[in-house]
């Protein structure tokens, strides 16, 4: 590229900080790419961020009883959550079977061996 060519790119006006939280406006260097953290700080932070192992958790919840004609009685549903991701493991519970499977999982999970 020759010095007085013009690269084909539109500055990032007010392009911020890629790190979880910041804000800090990203300034452009006059060559290179073009960054996406504003410190190495900020860098280790995301990396961090992205590599942290969320908790998996079970939970009991009552769920709908007429939309599958069930007995309200029979309307718990037992689910693993692990950040915004859920799975419902079993519908159609008692309240007591529910929150006996939920003590079980959440033992099963909290066991490293």
């Amino acid at each position: 590229m020759t010095k007085g060519s013009v690269r084909n790119e539109t500055p990032p006006e007010g392009k911020a900080c890629a790190a979880p939280g910041c804000t800090t406006p990203i300034v452009p260097l006059p060559t290179g790419r073009l960054a996406r953290f504003c410190s190495d700080a900020c860098r280790g932070r995301a990396h961090r961020h992205r590599h942290t192992p969320v908790p998996t958790t079970a939970e009991a919840d009552m769920g709908s009883a007429s939309s599958r004609g069930r007995h309200p009685d029979r309307a718990w549903l037992v689910r693993l959550r692990r950040g915004h991701r859920t799975v419902i493991v079993a519908m159609g519970l008692r309240q007591p079977a529910a929150d006996r499977l939920v003590e079980q999982i959440n033992d099963l999970l909290a066991d490293p061996a």
